[in-house]
């Protein structure tokens, strides 16, 4: 058929796309994505039989505190893959589940129902069922703040490809999924406590979600090491390995809602450590010496949280399949090859616009670590005078090379919800946090005259961004917490001080800990001290890093 035709009017065809067969419509049989199809963003199947649609969609009959686990909750399944094979069975959230704050609308790209529907026709094992709590706390995932923190939209991410094709398989996805929304949902309740207006209902819900994030945690560890011993133990297939890396990203994410869990963490990257170079080497063995394209941006947005790691992948060579730059190049370009032809032009369009600031905010990276490990002498690096001058030609050089970001960042008056604008903001903001920080090193000039200029600039930027959306202060916590510690500006700080203290009711292990403002512990004597010094101070925001 001639792909140029017009769309037909006549009779329903019989002979259309099965997507179109399925939801009942006309189809104008354009191959290889028709019309409506590529209007709904929908997945345009050509070679998939229609099955006979149901009278009605059927839920999961689920006892009332029944959670997501298998009958014995108290074991992991033996393997993982055996644990979440998909049948025909149908999770159904009804549209009148309540939404947080902000109504969800997005349409899941592979979805034949509607978008209010979308995420609940998910195939789940048979041996998951969800609780009413559970099911809102899934379909939140979608706007969380993890989502938000990452940058890229939803509905075409690697998120949204982990979360439609990889939890619906594998139990542990799911559960850390839920973990750590139902966290988020918990700490935006304790936020209204805050706020002052935290209702008794309210509190007890707020305690509910957290044992639930508690319990679906500590069973996804379960599976997280049945699924690490099945793949080191048989290699697995590609969703094996993409269900591990998103099990491991999505625990060190539970980890920034959770100060308890920190530790574990730093187990798991280890472990992550551990596994990569003997897991590539019995790939490349079998011809294979890549990661899944999934799981390669899941490394790269993972290794961002583990100094030793992130040090792992700056010390590849060039060509290796994990070196940090080559990471980056695939993060930027996987999507389209993940989502394959239904892939929207806009997004394509959207990934190129946002390269160049995404290009900064990655090359941000080196001299930020170079800084800490500075930071992490004996002396704080003030012996390493020609360190400290490299490492400033280095951000010379980054800030002349990248002038254009940087003067939107400071221009602009507001987004226009463009995605763009949000990303310039976050990598002109981490830039300027690396002069702030280079600014604790120097011996000899405890505050340059270039410093107030830059934190007036950061206070400037995190202010607009948070005032036209108040969530993006968790994705701009860390350049804020660098530049409270450095401004001389009364009023600055007390906002900055605020910011903080919000942000940390949903990132205490990320951001700044309560006892730091009553002055307990070597941070917070510092953080007293700020008006004459904070050689310190700066560094210990971020000195985790260095530690695992």
């Amino acid at each position: 058929m001639d792909s140029t035709a017009s769309p037909k009017r006549g009779t329903r065809s019989k002979t259309g796309c099965a997507t179109c067969r399925t939801r009942k419509l006309k189809c104008d049989e354009i191959r290889p994505v028709c019309a409506r199809c590529s209007k709904s963003r929908l997945k345009c199947d050509w070679d998939q039989p229609v099955r006979r649609a149901r009278t009605r969609v059927s839920t999961v009959n689920v006892p009332p505190n029944r959670l997501l686990a298998p009958a014995d909750a108290s074991h992991a399944s033996p393997h993982s893959t055996e644990s979440v094979i998909c049948d025909d069975t149908r999770l159904s959230v009804t549209s009148s589940s309540p939404t947080p704050r902000q109504a969800l609308d997005v349409q899941s790209p592979l979805s034949l129902v509607p978008s209010a529907l979308s995420t609940a026709h998910i195939p789940l094992s048979n041996a998951l069922q969800l609780t009413p709590q559970d099911q809102q706390s899934f379909v939140y995932v979608q706007n969380s703040v993890m989502v938000l923190r990452i940058g890229k939209p939803f509905q075409w991410s690697n998120l949204s490809y982990v979360y439609l094709n990889i939890a619906s398989k594998y139990a542990g996805v799911m559960r850390i999924f839920i973990a750590g929304a139902s966290m988020e949902l918990r700490s935006r309740a304790l936020l209204d406590q805050f706020d002052r207006t935290l209702s008794s209902d309210q509190y007890e819900r707020a305690r509910r979600l957290e044992h639930s994030a508690t319990s679906h945690y500590h069973l996804a560890l379960k599976d997280l090491s049945a699924l690490v011993d099945h793949v080191s133990s048989s290699q697995g297939s590609d969703d094996d390995v993409d269900a591990l890396f998103a099990m491991w990203f999505l625990i060190l994410h539970f980890g920034l809602y959770d100060s308890q869990s920190i530790g574990a963490s730093h187990v798991h990257l280890e472990g992550i450590r551990s596994f990569l170079k003997p897991y590539l080497k019995s790939r490349g063995e079998h011809g294979t010496a890549t990661l899944p394209l999934a799981s390669q941006q899941l490394l790269y947005f993972i290794s961002m949280a583990s100094g030793k790691l992130w040090m792992d992948l700056l010390s590849e060579d060039a060509d290796s399949p994990v070196s940090y730059d080559g990471l980056f190049y695939s993060a930027r370009s996987c999507l389209p090859k993940l989502w394959g032809p239904q892939y929207p032009v806009s997004e394509l369009l959207d990934d190129l616009e946002n390269y160049r600031p995404l290009h900064l905010l990655h090359l941000c990276q080196k001299p930020k670590l170079s800084i800490l490990n500075l930071a992490a002498s004996p002396d704080m690096g003030r012996s390493d005078k020609a360190g400290r001058q490299r490492l400033w030609k280095e951000l010379t050089k980054l800030g002349d090379e990248f002038a254009d970001v940087l003067a939107l960042a400071d221009r602009v008056v507001d987004t226009g919800t463009k995605r763009l604008i949000w990303t310039v903001y976050h990598a002109s903001l981490e830039f300027y946090a690396l002069q702030v920080l280079y600014s604790c090193l120097d011996p000899d000039d405890e505050y340059p005259p270039w410093l107030q200029r830059v934190v007036a600039t950061v206070t400037s930027i995190g202010y607009k961004a948070v005032k036209e959306d108040p969530r993006q202060l968790y994705r701009l916590v860390w350049p804020l917490a660098i530049a409270m510690i450095r401004t001389r500006d009364l009023v600055h700080r007390d906002w900055l001080k605020d910011q903080l203290l919000r942000a940390q009711i949903l990132l205490p292990s990320f951001g700044l800990p309560g006892s730091v403002w009553d002055g307990k512990g070597l941070l917070g004597q510092l953080l007293l001290e700020a008006n004459r010094t904070c050689h310190s101070v700066a560094t210990t925001a971020d000195q985790r890093l260095l530690q695992h």
